[in-house]
């Protein structure tokens, strides 16, 4: 199974002395195009996300059907696939995570002792994979600066269960989070070895749900099982990220087509789904936010007083959506530690823009990546979806403080980014080969680019 994401990126342009009042001691970043390189197969390949290491260079994730040009493998199966590049963009090593059946890469992250672990799915049960316990599991390993494997694990029941987002957590364990699909929520959940875990509905057998639930896993240092938690209603309901409160809890971000058990205040066919759980797992509060149409959170990010700003994609006119620019825009929030909206802000051109990815940057602002179909930054776009890459600040009144967008002639979605000393490096999906898109390899590639 692939998935598309819609995405959104930001760059950070000024200086602040506190993250309410920019200022404007360094100079606005120039947002030329340094370098522009694909990498791939001739099938697929899907990017999710990318990190820094120590030497300067970073560490790109996703996953790939191919076993040719960049890729080293020899089955035609999906793979985790990690490559490591140095600053300039060039390939240091590339290698592949699976076994005999699909396994995809979701989310990478560095760790306190200076190596990495890395999320995704797998429906395999043998190679790298310890195991299976039922169609798709969540999947977690830990991986070294030469992409060696230290220690892998799996977790899950017996359907579809998938990991979109780990965390480190303050005393060095992991919270994990997706979805699962609450047909196979029965019994012992996990790696073969822990106890029973914990649902806050009570009776498991009598809880009615649906296709997917907020699924989330606690874990120790070295992957072991400590809980797990389960919220949601009788539709889609899916964890796309999770960012841990100054207090030790967890704040859960996604979406929610649900009317019912846990969602109490629905407002159409999508909301945005925000969770608070304490240290312990238990839910602190949750709440809706979106209008009649689709509203899907995708990225939170943690301002320093403790408040969350967090984007996604909306098509909503109404509700708490006070202006819609056209088709789906880039659909900001502010909320603080209580879930109360502090203000909202939609972004984008009359046709269909997206934001993924947000994080904070060293001057306080904030950083956004994904998508546009329009002409947004005063050029043209060059085919159909172009990377779209932004600044904003957390003030209320907040506007773009500098924006781009680059592509090529087809698809290119932008779905994360590193800030280096001297710019960003973004990397995505391209189907493109012509205008800022060097090459294609075949079908859909990695595209990095450095702007400066």
């Amino acid at each position: 199974m692939k998935k598309l994401v819609y995405f959104l990126l930001s760059l950070s342009l000024f200086s602040c002395n506190n993250e309410n009042e920019p200022s404007n001691e360094n100079e606005k970043v120039k947002g030329e195009l340094s370098w522009s390189k694909t990498y791939g197969g001739t099938q697929d390949e899907y990017m999710t996300g990318v990190v820094k290491t120590n030497d300067g260079g970073f560490i790109v994730l996703g996953y790939t059907q191919s076993n040719n040009g960049d890729i080293i493998k020899s089955n035609s199966m999906v793979d985790i696939w990690l490559s490591k590049y140095n600053s300039s963009g060039n390939l240091v090593w590339s290698k592949t995570i699976g076994g005999s059946n699909n396994d995809y890469g979701t989310s990478i992250i560095p760790t306190k002792d200076g190596n990495f672990v890395v999320a995704g799915y797998s429906a395999s049960s043998d190679g790298d994979v310890p195991g299976n316990l039922g169609m798709h599991d969540f999947y977690v390993c830990k991986i070294n600066n030469n992409g060696d494997i230290l220690w892998s694990k799996n977790y899950g029941f017996m359907s579809h269960d998938h990991a979109h987002k780990i965390i480190e957590t303050q005393d060095g364990g992991f919270f994990v989070g997706g979805y699962a699909d609450y047909a196979g929520i029965e019994g012992t959940p996990g790696d073969g070895n822990h106890g029973e875990g914990h649902s806050l509905k009570g009776n498991k057998s009598s809880a009615k749900h649906g296709v997917g639930e907020y699924f989330g896993i606690r874990l120790d240092s070295n992957g072991n099982f400590k809980w797990y938690r389960y919220f949601g209603g009788t539709q889609n309901d899916r964890i796309n990220d999770i960012v841990e409160a100054n207090d030790g809890g967890f704040i859960l971000v996604g979406y929610s087509e649900s009317v019912d058990f846990d969602i109490t205040n629905n407002k159409g066919s999508y909301d945005y789904w925000i969770l608070k759980l304490d240290a312990s797992g238990h839910l602190h509060w949750k709440k809706n936010f979106g209008g009649s149409g689709i509203d899907q959170a995708n990225s939170v990010a943690k301002t320093d007083n403790n408040s969350y700003m967090i984007v996604g994609r909306s098509n909503s006119t109404d509700g708490d959506i006070s202006k819609n620019t056209g088709n789906f825009d880039a659909w900001v929030i502010h909320v603080n530690d209580h879930g109360e909206l502090l203000w909202e802000k939609s972004f984008g051109s009359p046709e269909f823009d997206a934001a993924n990815t947000i994080k904070k940057l060293k001057n306080g602002s904030f950083g956004i990546v994904g998508s546009s179909r329009g002409n947004i930054d005063g050029t043209t776009n060059k085919g159909q979806n172009d990377y779209w890459i932004f600044e904003i600040d957390n003030r209320p009144n907040t506007g773009i403080h500098w924006q781009k967008t680059v592509g090529g002639n087809q698809i290119d979605i932008a779905n994360d980014f590193i800030q280096t000393e001297d710019g960003f490096v973004i990397i995505g999906d391209t189907q493109s080969n012509t205008n800022d898109v060097p090459s294609n390899k075949g079908a859909n590639d990695l595209w990095m680019v450095k702007i400066q």
